[in-house]
């Protein structure tokens, strides 16, 4: 009998494909997973209703043949894949799908989001960016500036920066885009700024002895300080004061003031090695004037 004409295969057939036990592949039977018939008294499996099964589910693969899941993946995503998209860890995707509301549906107990649903979802937001939009955005981005990165520029506390920003008399000087949920400030309207102004100065506009002297303070500043590992890319709360030798009230109080930049990753708050190392700069610059 030709095989590829065949409607029907028998469990044990289906058992082999799968590479499943006795008990497991009539387990999938009587779950009711694709359709069954009776053929001189003998049960036999729909062969379409299987493939249809077998290309919305992804728990079970054949021993030869193409992967499972096909048609499941060409409508949806797993919250894995959601956070290679969005390029973070899969805990934060798991947070993000539980705190912005984005309805899910279950596949052999697994999460999953219809994929027109997570684009009306990213079209709504402007913080989590695909890999493509990233690409599309480093251009603005190496057009434009953060105010960290404006107050690393010139030596200064992100607080003066603010200072600077909201000062009467600099209203309409800057211009501004919103990449990525952030406010960044146009490298071409920072340099007519900076331009017009006699008070800061930028490491390359010091004399060779300050920034001799400035460097200094950069190395005293980047070393290790007590018993908190120096290899962490972002530390909690409860480690930024004991690297900044301070209180965690005096933390959250650096944070809400916005001297010190926190980010939240699921329910804790989190401050980048690179943030704390130049706050303690900042801290030995300001000392040393």
């Amino acid at each position: 009998m030709d095989k590829s004409n065949r409607t029907t295969m028998s469990v044990p057939e289906m058992r082999r494909m799968l590479g499943l036990g006795k008990t497991e592949s009539y387990w999938l039977v009587h779950r009711g997973f694709f359709d069954t018939i009776l053929v001189e008294g003998k049960m036999r499996i729909v062969i379409e209703s299987f493939e249809k099964w077998y290309a919305n589910q992804i728990k079970w693969e054949k021993v030869d043949g193409p992967p499972p899941g096909e048609e499941l993946n060409a409508y949806s995503y797993s919250i894995p894949q959601i956070a290679e998209l969005l390029g973070v860890d899969g805990s934060i995707a798991y947070d993000i799908v539980k705190r912005c509301h984005i309805e899910t549906f279950t596949v052999d107990t697994w999460k999953r989001v219809r994929k027109d649903v997570f684009e009306a979802w990213y079209q709504s937001q402007s913080k989590y960016r695909t890999p493509e939009d990233r690409a599309r955005d480093a251009e603005r981005e190496q057009a434009t500036m953060t105010m960290p990165e404006m107050a690393r520029l010139l030596l200064i506390t992100r607080k003066e920066v603010y200072g600077i920003l909201s000062s009467p008399k600099n209203v309409g000087v800057f211009e501004y885009e919103i990449i990525a949920d952030r406010k960044r400030i146009t490298k071409e309207s920072f340099e007519r700024w900076y331009a017009g102004q006699r008070m800061y100065r930028k490491l390359c506009d010091r004399s060779e002895a300050e920034q001799a002297q400035i460097e200094e303070l950069r190395k005293e500043a980047e070393k290790p300080r007590l018993k908190v590992p120096d290899n962490k890319a972002a530390y909690n709360l409860q480690e930024t004061a004991i690297l900044l030798d301070i209180t965690y009230n005096e933390v959250r109080e650096l944070i809400r003031s916005g001297e010190l930049e926190a980010k939240k990753y699921g329910n804790k708050m989190y401050v980048i090695r690179d943030d704390i190392q130049w706050f303690l700069f900042q801290q030995k610059l300001n000392h040393d004037d």
